[in-house]
């Protein structure tokens, strides 16, 4: 009777344990209470005279919000590293709110030491004087001045790491509005719900001439991946893996300066955003040609249209 009353005693205080951990995990994990125990860093803040702080209402005492820079790396092996993918993303996790801003990698803005160019070629100039984190830092500060905001985070990765993160969180759900021409493969994926594995998914965000409206279809896909797997991660079978999963998933980021525990809060946060608090927006501007500093030949670019930049800024960030 008294080994089966020890037993009862062990098996309670083990329930005991594990609620209360799972209780102090909700709690300091809750994207609302965990960012708010953080000190913010600051990587980059605006260093040119025409990136003046935007306009906005001052924010709550208690409450802190923040920026993030996302990079999708084009590296190929003895190459340097253009960014075919960026995102601003501004989080406000009090308020669980997350707008995205897509920024065309044909960009035409300001690079320190190089002049008008490229925003993709932004990494290359860093990366050409000082390697990978170098290639970050200038992106990112790039990135700081054009928008006249600061930028706290950052996550990069390549398009194999992507790949397999997408695989890792058992692939992705992604709604086509339109039938979806890939031109390289020479198939078409119907409209409608679709799940993609790691090299479709791959091959949908690359899509720049079979996606409705181009490049800006593109972005648009972009973003709904990006969301999707971050709904994958928090889906109630994958939580138990997640400890698990985050060494081999910051493997295949290639450079980040969350933490661990930031980033299965921002999952969390992704997850809870109901469209109301999840804004996307687009660049404005046009298409032009313009002389490249950087290269000396006559390239493409999507000019950025500077008011509508400056009220984008205002109501996103």
């Amino acid at each position: 009777m008294k080994k089966k009353t020890k037993w009862k005693i062990a098996a309670l205080s083990v329930l005991v344990i594990g609620v209360s951990a799972s209780g102090w995990a909700y709690w300091s994990l809750d994207p609302s209470r965990h960012f708010e125990n953080q000190d913010i860093p600051v990587l980059a803040q605006p260093q040119t005279a025409e990136a003046a702080a935007p306009v906005q209402e001052p924010p709550k005492p208690d409450m802190k919000s923040f920026n993030i820079l996302i990079l999708g790396v084009d590296s190929r092996s003895g190459e340097p590293s253009r960014t075919d993918v960026m995102m601003a993303v501004h989080v406000v996790p009090t308020e669980r709110k997350v707008n995205i801003l897509s920024l065309p990698r044909d960009t035409r803005v300001p690079v320190k030491g190089v002049g008008l160019t490229k925003l993709n070629h932004a990494h290359i100039v860093g990366e050409s004087k000082g390697g990978n984190q170098q290639g970050t830092l200038v992106a990112t500060q790039t990135v700081s001045d054009f928008l006249g905001v600061p930028i706290n985070y950052y996550a990069k990765t390549n398009f194999e790491g992507f790949k397999r993160i997408v695989d890792k969180v058992g692939g992705v759900d992604l709604t086509l509005e339109k039938d979806l021409h890939l031109k390289w493969q020479k198939t078409t994926i119907p409209k409608g719900q679709q799940h993609f594995d790691g090299d479709t998914a791959l091959k949908v965000v690359r899509e720049r001439y079979g996606a409705e409206g181009g490049e800006f279809g593109r972005q648009e896909e972009q973003s709904q991946v990006l969301r999707s797997i971050a709904i994958e991660l928090l889906k109630p079978d994958k939580i138990p893996q997640l400890a698990t999963l985050l060494p081999s998933l910051r493997k295949d980021i290639l450079d980040t300066n969350f933490s661990d525990s930031d980033l299965i809060s921002l999952a969390w946060l992704f997850k809870g955003v109901g469209n109301d608090n999840f804004r996307y927006t687009q660049l404005p501007g046009h298409s032009g040609r313009e002389e490249d500093p950087l290269v000396g030949s006559n390239l493409y670019y999507w000019i950025p249209d500077s008011e509508s930049v400056k009220k984008i800024k205002e109501d996103l960030f």
